[in-house]
């Protein structure tokens, strides 16, 4: 019960035992989705400069660390919050950007072929104009996994972006293709739809049609 989970979770992460490191894990998950909906404002001199329940979230995934530094999935999901940190304006955005490639490449060590954590890490070097960098991530997901739908659809937006529009619409049908009933799918189906309107739009009409 909803009720009963922080209780269970916190005397979990007091155990001491093997298992307390998914006591942690399961806290700063818990808190995470607390800032997401309705956080505390965070005061000044916090560590995220965001909300009371993303600093514990943060605490949260360290304890995980400690208790198992091989814990793949606390390493990507504090990447996740220094990420969402990077992209503000408080004085902890700009530090925030270094936490999160720190994170990622953390658990990349630790699991080479993590999807997560590589899709992220070349999101964040994509929204800083690292291109080349972060098509090598997406790449490194592909290369162990060609039908990953989110490494396909990351590509795919960063091809529009560029205005390469053809590239892609390829990579959003693999995308489509590789999930059909999900939410990547339907979202790599929406954009093909204007990615193609666009592609339309932008090309001479005397070029789409045959003459002499």
């Amino acid at each position: 019960p909803v009720e009963e989970r922080e209780p269970a979770l916190r005397e979990l992460a007091a155990s001491g035992d093997g298992q307390a490191a998914y006591g942690w894990y399961g806290l700063g998950n818990m808190y995470y989705e607390r800032s997401q909906e309705a956080g505390t404002p965070a005061g000044e001199g916090t560590r995220t400069g965001v909300s009371a329940e993303l600093d514990s979230a943060v605490t949260f995934f360290e304890s995980a660390i400690a208790a198992d530094s091989t814990m793949v999935e606390a390493w990507v999901n504090m990447g996740l919050i220094w990420d969402d940190v990077s992209d503000g304006r408080t004085p902890q955005a700009r530090q925030a950007i270094d936490q999160a490639r720190e994170a990622y490449l953390a658990a990349i060590e630790l699991a080479p072929t993590d999807e997560k954590a590589r899709c992220n890490l070349g999101s964040l070097f994509f929204r800083r104009h690292q291109y080349p960098e972060a098509i090598e991530q997406f790449k490194a997901v592909l290369d162990h996994d060609p039908d990953s739908a989110l490494a396909h659809y990351n590509l795919a937006i960063l091809f529009a972006e560029s205005r390469m529009y053809r590239e892609a619409l390829v990579e959003w049908e693999a995308a489509s293709a590789s999930d059909p009933d999900g939410d990547i799918g339907e979202r790599s189906r929406d954009n093909i739809k204007v990615i193609e309107e666009l592609m339309k739009s932008e090309i001479p009409p005397e070029l789409t049609q045959g003459g002499h």
